[in-house]
């Protein structure tokens, strides 16, 4: 009777889980309903800097509760700044950002995150995906949630350490007085509809 007891609720606890997880299939991401923001960090000097950019397209291919694929693009010429209130600073921050210094985005004005797999965690997922920005893919991993909005609607949430140097993004890399983080971190959240 135990054995049967405990089955019993397993089940139920199951069917619970499964009903709460979006459902299986491919979801276009909706751009204007998605967001990425960035924050670079500053050593030498306390602060940090943040903005937006804009996502350009994307897909998700959702089973189990999980991202088995997917990938979005990122275009890189929409980058804005958040923190400098002051016109002329913003616009020469932003310049800069999407000059050979950074970016590049001249030349590479997409980058692009490719899912590869993920995998359920206590807090959400953990997902391998492969990274592409100036030209340069690189393997990476990040912790992410999923959760559906509705029947034909996910949302899908990531926290993303970006290590620049990987990616050629080398202004103020050891340079005194002017040293900036390694890492610079992508905040993404991504709305997507069956």
């Amino acid at each position: 009777m135990k054995k049967a007891t405990v089955t019993f609720l397993s089940l139920i606890l199951l069917g619970a889980l499964s009903a709460f997880a979006p459902a299986e299939g491919t979801y276009t991401v909706v751009t204007n309903a998605s967001q990425l923001k960035w924050t670079g960090y500053h050593l030498a000097k306390s602060y940090e800097h943040n903005g937006n950019v804009k996502i350009k397209s994307g897909s998700l291919s959702v089973a189990d509760g999980k991202i088995n694929s997917g990938e979005f693009i990122i275009d890189m010429s929409t980058i804005t700044n958040n923190d400098l209130t002051d016109t002329k600073d913003n616009t020469k921050l932003v310049n800069h950002l999407k000059s050979d210094d950074f970016f590049n985005a001249k030349k590479f004005p997409d980058a692009k995150v490719v899912i590869k797999k993920s995998e359920l965690t206590d807090s959400g997922l953990k997902v391998t995906a492969d990274l592409t920005i100036r030209g340069i893919t690189k393997t990476i991993e990040f912790d992410a949630t999923l959760k559906d909005q509705d029947a034909n609607v996910i949302e899908a949430m990531a926290d993303l350490k970006i290590k620049r140097t990987d990616f050629q993004v080398m202004y103020g890399w050891k340079v005194e007085n002017a040293m900036l983080s390694d890492e610079f971190r992508m905040e993404v959240k991504l709305l997507a509809k069956k």
